[in-house]
């Protein structure tokens, strides 16, 4: 979950149909499209939404959208969106780093204008302002914090937070998957209010997805939610989930590599324990690199041999994390019991001690991952607290994932397929996050699901 391999590697409740906020756009508003200044071959416009969706004539935000229009206008299917994850992905990975990745250019764009966003708080979409000092990581982080590590660092968060809402207003409160979900019903009704939703959703973005689907299930016509969050779990079970994915990774690089010349490190947990003793951010470096799939192995292989240098941690951006923080304390609530975050996490510690309490030093501004620690002092209640899905049934919509995936396990996947009611499921047995990216199996399957082709129930690639 809320993943960003990008960082890693710098320098190197309501059924379909039946209500929701509705959107205040009515008409579609007027859009003036020009060359993107940061992303080549796309074109960017902006939207202005309600802040807060239920008061269509307050404040607005802006949103800067992006797209590559279909090769043929005249032949063309109609618009597919593409819903970023994160938090705290747009545009620049949609359509710049990850473009390949997204086929963009080899096959969507001859059927569909593609289109995405930076969601709000992210990119060039109206930012987050965090005046505070950052919290500092607690360490060690091989155990969990005591009693006054836990309030020490729910006092640094809360006091960080408060400066976001004070610097940026109304917005703060408002980034939420389900004010995202309302943002993507506006985009819809600005750009094709005649025809229903085709979109392509990742990572975080599933939830993004999901929260559409809820409030706006009756204007979907196709979706795939690839690389899946479940948001039916509490945060902590959410995080020791994550927590044995990455066990299961390196479980499978750790057999790998001995019997690969170009690795070649016998036992790699002992040469794993060195190395991060030397060089701590290893210890979520190699994490978000096993995201990336075996290509990403050998890059692993390389920083633990000491035959490429750790990346330098980027510089500190407190409107980064202040959005990071929004969006996943909004939908998870504040995390304030310490004997019950004990109790959840000691068991997987015992089970994944490399990776356990990692998460205590996960601060979101260098690596991008959900940290433990992330939501300890948020000072208000969750506007999307975790939930089962209430929707009626859609076989429109296919939940894909990777058996073994880091970020977002394949148990997400199976707990969010049952709660569709006959959605498809795809599931690829390959290594790294979002099946689209690693099998080709998957890809073809989610190609002829988003060109509106029927699947079977249950779909299993190999490769």
């Amino acid at each position: 979950m809320k993943f960003l391999l990008g960082a890693a590697l710098a320098g190197l409740a309501l059924l379909p149909g039946c209500g929701g906020s509705s959107s205040s756009t009515t008409t579609p508003q007027p859009l003036n499209w020009t060359a993107c200044e940061d992303v080549e071959n796309t074109q960017c416009t902006t939207i202005r939404v309600p802040i807060d969706h239920t008061n269509p004539g307050g404040a607005k935000a802006t949103l800067r959208l992006a797209r590559v229009r279909a090769d043929d206008q005249a032949t063309k299917l109609g618009m597919m969106f593409i819903i970023p994850g994160g938090p705290g992905v747009g545009i620049s990975d949609t359509f710049g780093t990850n473009r390949k990745n997204f086929h963009i250019d080899d096959f969507f764009s001859q059927y569909f204008d593609v289109v995405s966003l930076d969601p709000r708080g992210v990119g060039e979409s109206s930012l987050i302002s965090c005046p505070g000092t950052i919290p500092t990581p607690i360490a060690p982080f091989d155990t969990a914090p005591t009693p006054d590590q836990f309030a020490a660092i729910a006092d640094a968060n809360a006091a960080f937070v408060q400066t976001c809402f004070q610097a940026t207003d109304a917005l703060m409160g408002h980034l939420s998957s389900i004010d995202t979900a309302d943002d993507i019903e506006s985009i819809r009704l600005a750009l094709t209010p005649n025809r229903k939703l085709v979109a392509y959703s990742a990572s975080y973005g599933t939830l993004y997805s999901a929260m559409y689907l809820e409030r706006y299930g009756s204007h979907v016509k196709t979706l795939v939610m690839d690389g899946v969050f479940d948001h039916s779990l509490q945060f902590p079970m959410n995080l020791t989930t994550d927590i044995g994915g990455t066990q299961d990774s390196f479980n499978r690089f750790s057999a790998w590599c001995p019997q690969n010349a170009s690795c070649g490190i016998p036992d790699v947990g002992n040469v794993f324990d060195q190395e991060i003793a030397l060089v701590p951010q290893l210890r979520w470096i190699v994490p978000q690199l096993f995201a990336g799939g075996p290509p990403y192995w050998l890059v692993i292989a390389d920083l633990l041999n000491k035959k490429l240098t750790p990346p330098t941690p980027p510089a500190a951006n407190p409107g980064a994390l202040g959005l990071f923080l929004g969006v996943t304390c909004e939908d998870e609530g504040p995390q304030g019991d310490y004997a019950a975050l004990l109790s959840t996490y000691t068991p997987i510690a015992e089970s994944s001690p490399r990776f356990a309490w990692k998460f205590w030093d996960a601060t979101p501004q260098t690596h991008g991952t959900a940290g433990v620690g992330d939501c300890v002092g948020w000072p208000y209640p969750a506007t999307n607290p975790p939930h089962v899905l209430q929707v009626g049934p859609h076989p429109n919509v296919l939940v894909a994932n990777n058996t073994h995936d880091p970020a977002t396990p394949l148990a997400y996947a199976l707990s969010v397929w049952s709660q569709i009611p006959r959605a498809r499921l795809l599931i690829a047995d390959v290594d790294g996050h979002q099946s689209m990216f690693f099998s080709q199996c998957a890809y073809e399957n989610i190609r002829s699901f988003l060109l509106g082709k029927s699947l079977p129930d249950k779909t299993m690639c190999s490769n």
